[in-house]
């Protein structure tokens, strides 16, 4: 069977746009720009003035004109720009009798990061920034993949992958501690583990 990659990246929008300026105070940063970011959304920044807001990261509050994030203050920057960051990465699609297989990376967001400075990515093309994200714990990845029919679309496999991010995300949104410290006694679960 032959498999066909695509490249297709999602985000939210891929219109890169300038940044007007980057002011911080209290580890929380302020980025003016215009955007259609919403919170818990990830964005990247580029060639800003101060390299240390030079990031992937995740919004914590956004509006038509600006975004937050926190991040340990910098001083203030000048200049660069903000793209939202890739979100689903549909990383092969292989042909099978019945349709298709679709494989698929998810890039979800929190503001709740678990760092994991050991942590790689099954993205072969993720670049510096991303990878940052994914070890400074802003980023999440999660791994899949679902089955369409002879005679899907491309537009009902993008909604298929689109729908499986937005309740991940959601999910991810609620934060990840409510997933971790669990112990299981060999009869039942607690929150626990003393």
């Amino acid at each position: 069977m032959k498999t066909v990659l695509l490249s297709i990246l999602l985000a939210a929008s891929l219109s890169a746009a300038s940044i007007t300026g980057i002011t911080c105070a209290g580890g929380v940063a302020t980025v003016t720009v215009a955007n259609s970011l919403v919170a818990s959304q990830g964005f990247e920044i580029t060639g800003t003035s101060v390299a240390a807001y030079n990031i992937n990261g995740t919004a914590v509050s956004a509006n038509s004109t600006s975004f937050t994030f926190k991040t340990t203050c910098a001083g203030s920057a000048t200049g660069g720009t903000f793209a939202p960051a890739v979100q689903i990465v549909n990383s092969g699609v292989t042909p099978n009798n019945s349709g298709a297989t679709v494989n698929y990376i998810l890039w979800l967001t929190t503001t709740v990061p678990t760092p994991c400075p050991s942590c790689s990515s099954n993205y072969a093309g993720i670049n510096s920034a991303q990878l940052a994200a994914l070890q400074a714990g802003t980023t999440v990845e999660a791994v899949g993949s679902f089955s369409i029919s002879n005679g899907e679309t491309p537009t009902q496999m993008n909604a298929a992958i689109l729908a499986i991010y937005t309740a991940a995300q959601s999910t991810v949104s609620q934060g990840l501690s409510q997933y971790v410290g669990w112990c299981y006694s060999g009869s039942a679960w607690s929150s626990s583990c003393n």
